[in-house]
């Protein structure tokens, strides 16, 4: 990796955000996530990229930088630490590693749309950033799990690998080392989010032998050389849910502890399906059944495949919400199938690659629209037959044409798709919670979501 290889915007966001090293004695910290973000929607609303604080016109927009609460002096001082910068990226070259930022194409697409500005501004890794789209199972539990424990996490992650199923995990030791030996061990993919020593662990001989067979993807939020922080731990948690397309806690502590409390997170926010180990030995198994967590048992680890089991259980959750949803609207939704969330991924990531723009708040008019013709998603499977057909995916891939004049209120939407009212409703009100569309006020409209402009 060198310098040249950097993207322009994340250069400009490495500047703003990386750690080199020797910060202690520097007058200005690198900005937070936190102060990324505010930064990233003040350049959002001005119709700027990171890379613009570098480009012609810098001056001017750095004078302006205090709209974003910063302080031009520092983003002065930050954005001029190119010399630290590429010794830096010199050192992590001879790792293996990479940096991208939100605004790359590589970035992991689930991140951005679960997260969206609380989305890390950094993403260091080592290995196949593809895998990174991989989604598969989140496998979390304690440091300190039983050999039960532990066994149960090796049957359950060498299961996942059997049926191409990748298995997500953070790393540390315990049900994280257990989940990713299972699948490494079956032949099958690992995505490991690391808290700490992203530059020392992808030089691990084992690690490195994943790597190089495409098996195996490491990264980090965190500054690659940082040693192990508790603040750290706890923040990567997330992270683990959100790049996974269902999450299985093996055991967890009572309101306590990094397990406990990522994965109340995820079921605060709904990121993915979170299924628990029942009967499990950590005291918080029972409570985070108890607040929405499935349960999980030896006899679903054990019987058939574990995407027929997961694709089952999400097809029940979904005709449980169709169900909810018909009886709000007392419309006939019964004959919708079953949501197909990998199509829908996709055709997210499609509709985010082409908004490039932001959305027009004011149009003078509610445009007429002609969708064009209806082209029905058939994906074929494997053996040759058709997929299941998803009704909502087609709709979402649509939606770059119907919005290509602009914001629509709800009716015209109906009226471009050929929908009734109340369905239109009901997949705008998903489409939003996915973040392929966004809900505009006074008047409400929608239009296209911004994570195709996310910086």
């Amino acid at each position: 990796m060198t310098q040249e290889a950097l993207s322009a915007d994340t250069e400009v966001v490495l500047l703003l955000c990386g750690r080199f090293g020797g910060e202690k004695q520097e007058p200005h910290a690198p900005l937070s996530p936190r102060e990324y973000g505010e930064l990233a929607k003040w350049l959002n609303s001005r119709n700027l990229r990171p890379s613009d604080l570098m480009g012609p016109g810098a001056a001017d927009q750095l004078a302006s930088a205090h709209d974003a609460k910063l302080e031009r002096k520092r983003l002065e001082f930050l954005l001029g630490r190119g010399t630290a910068m590429a010794l830096a990226l010199e050192r992590w070259s001879r790792g293996g590693l990479w940096v991208i930022s939100r605004g790359d194409p590589a970035f992991p697409r689930r991140l951005k749309q679960r997260l969206k500005h609380s989305a890390p501004p950094l993403l260091y890794g080592a290995g196949d950033k593809a895998l990174l789209e991989a989604g598969g199972l989140a496998i979390i539990g304690s440091r300190d799990a039983s050999e039960a424990a532990l066994e149960f996490t090796r049957d359950v992650a060498g299961r996942c690998a059997k049926v191409g199923m990748a298995v997500v995990s953070g790393g540390a030791r315990g049900v994280d080392a257990a989940a990713m030996q299972g699948a490494t061990e079956a032949g099958g993919c690992c995505i490991g989010v690391l808290a700490a020593d992203l530059l020392k662990t992808s030089v691990n001989r084992q690690n490195r032998i994943g790597i190089q067979e495409g098996r195996l993807v490491l990264v980090s939020p965190f500054y690659p050389e940082a040693g192990f922080n508790a603040g750290n731990a706890m923040g990567r948690n997330r992270y683990i849910y959100v790049l996974a397309d269902q999450a299985l806690v093996i055991d967890s502590a009572l309101r306590s502890g990094g397990t406990w409390e990522g994965a109340v997170e995820n079921l605060q926010h709904g990121w993915v399906p979170m299924y628990v180990r029942s009967p499990g030995e950590g005291a918080g198994n029972a409570a985070l059944i108890a607040q929405g967590g499935r349960p999980f048992t030896a006899e679903d680890a054990g019987r058939g495949s574990l995407v027929d089991f997961f694709e089952l259980s999400a097809a029940a959750a979904s005709a449980a919400e169709a169900d909810a949803s018909t009886s709000q609207t007392s419309l006939p939704l019964a004959n919708e199938p079953a949501v197909d969330y990998a199509v829908l991924a996709d055709s997210a990531h499609q509709i985010e690659t082409m908004a490039g723009r932001p959305p027009q708040v004011e149009p003078a008019a509610s445009p007429q629209v002609d969708p064009g013709p209806v082209v029905p998603l058939e994906p074929t499977s494997a053996n040759g037959h058709h997929a299941n057909l998803d009704m909502f995916a087609d709709f979402a891939s649509r939606l770059p044409n119907v919005f290509a004049g602009g914001p629509l209120t709800e009716e015209d939407l109906a009226a471009a798709l050929h929908l009734e009212k109340g369905q239109a409703k009901v997949w705008l009100k998903r489409a939003c919670e996915a973040g392929v569309v966004e809900k505009l006020k006074k008047p409400v409209r929608y239009a296209l979501g911004r994570q195709g402009t996310l910086c």
